[in-house]
């Protein structure tokens, strides 16, 4: 029996970064008919290349949408043809899942913890995953780790399901560090003993939310005709300034309903008074603390109430609070607000 420390979700929500083009020009004489066909010219070129970079953008998130798609009817055929779902009809399934953001920290090493026996002198390498953490850092199969980070791996005895008490606490030790912090193995190869150590590599999984069943409501933005009184939108797209202390946010429920699908960053809603649950999308950069604090920290949403008016788009962003930065425990380092408002059809 072996375990590998490098997780490999079957479902991996992608999120595609906006790009910004920004253009400088100097002042043409207004006489001057070359420069104004030049600009004319280079304006041209500026909308295609917008055109052809919206397009394939566009492309991108249609292949990923269809991939996760796909992924997630295996998933739940599995689930279903294995009794997972515990249910006799799709009519009987509820479930709902959420998650916020989270930092996975992939080792990337395979070790034998069949037992007690195979993990006396410590854990055995059997391989690693190739550019993974392990192989940077110069582990290698047939190397036995006998410690980590100073904690001792060697004669640890089984653990309750049998296998070897060195794997786990080889786990934990890897999810207890912070972001960019470093590994140190002891490790024995061909008889003699050496130290190998560096980063751990991770990775930031976006926030889930996921619901199955028939009973799942959508959110005040599904109707496709324009409510009677109107309508204006919601959006969470990241272009707020850092400068001004402005951060991305997600986006978990409207009036009490889910906000919308997975990337979804605009939300068509009929003008009135709307309550939104928000959740922070900070760059640990921006915090004093680490991610484990952050996880811990309560409210994970906060509430906002947004009163949408018609044709226009109200833009909802996390402001950090200088002042309070290290209030983790209760979230008071952020709020949520409307940074910004937009003149926009609602159509």
């Amino acid at each position: 029996m072996s375990v590998i420390f490098s997780p490999r979700p079957r479902i991996v929500a992608s999120t595609i970064a906006a790009c910004c083009l920004a253009a400088t020009a100097q002042a043409a004489d207004p006489g001057n008919t070359s420069d104004a066909h030049s600009r004319a010219a280079s304006a041209d070129v500026a909308r295609s290349s917008a055109a052809r970079d919206s397009g394939s953008r566009r492309t991108l998130d249609a292949k990923r949408e269809q991939r996760l798609r796909e992924e997630l009817r295996v998933l739940l055929l599995d689930m279903v043809q294995s009794g997972a779902l515990d249910a006799s009809s799709p009519d009987q399934v509820d479930l709902s899942i959420e998650e916020p953001p989270q930092r996975v920290g992939s080792l990337g090493v395979l070790v034998d913890s069949a037992g007690a026996d195979q993990a006396r002198d410590g854990l055995h390498v059997l391989a690693t995953t190739p550019g993974g953490s392990a192989e940077r850092m110069g582990l290698r199969a047939g190397d036995v780790i006998t410690a980590v980070n100073g904690v001792t791996l060697a004669g640890l005895g089984s653990s309750d399901d049998g296998s070897a008490r060195a794997a786990a606490l080889l786990r934990e030790q890897v999810a207890a560090l912070d972001a960019e912090a470093e590994l140190a193995f002891d490790v024995r190869r061909d008889g003699r003993g050496l130290n190998v150590r560096g980063p751990l590599v991770s990775t930031w999984l976006p926030a889930l939310r996921l619901s199955l069943g028939s009973s799942v409501a959508l959110a005040a933005n599904a109707p496709a005709t324009t409510p009677a009184g109107g309508c204006g939108r919601v959006s969470i797209v990241d272009v707020a300034p850092r400068q001004q202390g402005l951060h991305a946010v997600s986006l978990n429920q409207i009036d009490g309903g889910l906000a919308g699908v997975t990337n979804q960053t605009s939300f068509r809603l009929p003008v009135g008074e709307h309550v939104l649950e928000v959740g922070e999308r900070i760059e640990p950069r921006y915090l004093p603390f680490n991610d484990r604090q952050r996880n811990r920290s309560e409210p994970r949403y906060k509430r906002l109430v947004v009163q949408v008016t018609a044709d226009t788009t109200s833009f909802v962003a996390a402001q950090l609070n200088e002042d309070k930065r290290s209030e983790w425990s209760g979230g008071g380092y952020w709020d949520p607000v409307v940074w910004r408002e937009a003149a926009e059809p609602c159509r």
